[in-house]
C-alpha cells in the first residue's frame, strides 16, 4: 500500500498523522483524564485533613517528638545533641502525614558545636486510633534530610 505513494508525500502524511494524534489526545483523551482526576476516585477520606499553611497541633507535636527520636538514632552516639522544644515549622499533610522542620545543636567529643537544620516526613500508622500515639512503633519515617 505504501509502495504506491510517492516518497515526496511521506513528510505530509507524517505531519497529518501527528496533527491528528495531537487533536485526538486533546479532544478525547485529556477530557477523560481530567474527569477521572477531578472525581473522588483517588481520594482517601481518613478524617485527617491537610493544610497548606504551617500549623501546630497535638499531632504535629507528637510527630516532632518521633522525628527527634529518629534523628537521635541517625547521629553518632558520641555526639551530644540539644533538641529544640518545638519545631521551626510543621505541616499537616492530611491522612496522618506530617512534615517537621527543626534545628539541632550538635557538640562533638572535642567540644566543637554546630547547628543543623533537618526535615522529617512522618506518618502515624494507626489512623484515627490515637491510643498509641506516643509509641514509636506506631510511627513511620518516610524521609529524613539535612543531617548528612
Amino acid at each position: 500500500m505504501l509502495k504506491n505513494i510517492p516518497k515526496k508525500y511521506f513528510p505530509l502524511i507524517f505531519i497529518v498523522g501527528l496533527v491528528a494524534l495531537i487533536v485526538f489526545q486533546n479532544k478525547a483523551i485529556m477530557p477523560a483524564v481530567q474527569k477521572v482526576a477531578a472525581s473522588g476516585l483517588f481520594m482517601e477520606d481518613s478524617g485527617d485533613e491537610g493544610s497548606r499553611i504551617e500549623t501546630s497541633t497535638s499531632m504535629t507535636n507528637y510527630a516532632f517528638n518521633q522525628c527527634n527520636k529518629e534523628v537521635r538514632e541517625e547521629i553518632d552516639s558520641e555526639i551530644n545533641i540539644i533538641f529544640p522544644t518545638e519545631p521551626l515549622h510543621a505541616w499537616k499533610l492530611g491522612n496522618f502525614k506530617y512534615i517537621i522542620n527543626a534545628e539541632i545543636e550538635m557538640t562533638s567529643s572535642d567540644g566543637v558545636s554546630s547547628f543543623k537544620k533537618y526535615a522529617c516526613h512522618m506518618q502515624y500508622d494507626n489512623k484515627d486510633d490515637l491510643e498509641g500515639v506516643m509509641e514509636s512503633d506506631n510511627w513511620s519515617l518516610n524521609g529524613l534530610s539535612g543531617l548528612s
